[in-house]
């Protein structure tokens, strides 16, 4: 992905009630790009794991997280940043091995880096995923 960029952030609190709201979004801004529908599935399968897996974490229900939504003219990053007490189980065990695969297929960029915060990055180039 390269070039100039808009960039979207919201600030959601740690409750599975919006993450139907996440869902919509981001299938929105990735429409907006062009990406085709099975592109904006696989897109919207990936935001709604790794939000599900922060909701359902066993830390304070009163934190938030942030998401920050990257749109190029080639393609869409979205940038959790999360509390460190928030991702320190998100994928830990055989069900967070099976979700960082999912995650990993369905994307071109995934990474993970924690210090006081922990960083989740995802990424999509438009490539040949283009809606036509």
């Amino acid at each position: 992905m390269s070039g100039n960029f808009d960039e979207i952030t919201i600030n959601l609190p740690k409750k599975a009630e919006y993450l139907s709201f996440v869902r919509l979004t981001v299938s929105g801004l990735v429409s907006k790009i062009g990406f085709d529908i099975d592109t904006v599935e696989d897109i919207k399968v990936v935001v709604s794991e790794i939000c599900s897996r922060i909701v359902s974490s066993d830390c304070d229900p009163n934190q938030y997280y942030d998401i920050k939504f990257k749109l190029y003219k080639d393609g869409f990053q979205a940038v959790f940043k999360v509390p460190h007490c928030l991702a320190q189980c998100l994928f830990e065990g055989d069900s967070g091995e099976f979700a960082k695969a999912i995650i990993s297929s369905l994307t071109d960029e995934f990474s993970i880096t924690c210090s006081d915060n922990c960083i989740i990055t995802i990424g999509k180039n438009l490539g040949d995923s283009v809606n036509g």
